[in-house]
């Protein structure tokens, strides 16, 4: 199957390898989908009689016919331990969630519903293995990060990076996961905005003491 191996070098956790998912959601709406593949230590020993960066070339040239065929550009990043960087960019949220390979082969089910304002991305019922499909690589785990330039109203991440609006998730063969993310595009996200509605509130809270303070010294008097 096509679609299944189009990914594999980056959003597969083979033995030995290591990928992360980068998706990032512009102003625009358009989509950024970036996905890192490199290989731990001990996977790299098993190839001591070439370089790291060969076996890495050798990984993504494997592929380079599907990934050339269906707008996916790819290269090598030369460093201590080499990796490379598959990525893909998209006109809108819903094209991306009807074509990309994560979204529509490891999932029962994705919904992308626009109310308005109102965008949501939902997965249903995640399928790392499908033993009756021999073409078809297993997944044991699956990280995936999320860039959304506003504010997001529900989602279910296992963890958030307030600085960039960055949502992570975290998926397992062990778990009926799925993903979540509700955002409104006519609030733009702002991270300084936490800090100075802390601020504001204390701000606020030290002029009631001060007033609650002048009214007693007041009556005293």
């Amino acid at each position: 199957m096509k679609k299944i191996v189009l990914l594999i070098i980056s959003l597969l956790l083979v033995t030995g390898c290591s990928s992360q998912y980068h998706l990032v959601i512009n102003e625009d709406l358009t989509v950024n989908e970036e996905a890192i593949l490199t290989g731990t230590n001990d996977f790299f020993a098993n190839y001591y009689k070439t370089t790291k960066k060969k076996v890495i070339k050798s990984m993504v040239e494997e592929y380079s016919t599907i990934l050339d065929e269906n707008g996916y550009t790819y290269n090598i990043v030369e460093e201590e331990k080499p990796y490379a960087v598959v990525s893909k960019k998209y006109h809108d949220l819903n094209e991306y969630t009807k074509t990309s390979i994560l979204f529509n082969d490891y999932f029962d089910e994705v919904n992308y519903v626009e109310n308005g304002e109102m965008k949501k991305i939902e997965t249903v019922g995640f399928n790392p293995n499908n033993p009756d499909d021999p073409n078809r690589f297993n997944v044991k785990e699956l990280k995936i990060s999320i860039t959304c330039p506003y504010k997001v109203k529900n989602h279910n991440a296992t963890k958030v990076n307030k600085a960039t609006n960055t949502y992570y998730f975290e998926l397992n063969e062990e778990s009926d996961y799925k993903i979540l993310l509700e955002f409104n595009t006519s609030k733009k996200y702002n991270s300084h905005e936490e800090s100075i509605i802390i601020i504001i509130s204390c701000l606020g809270l030290i002029c009631l003491c001060w007033i609650i303070i002048y009214i007693i010294n007041k009556k005293k008097k």
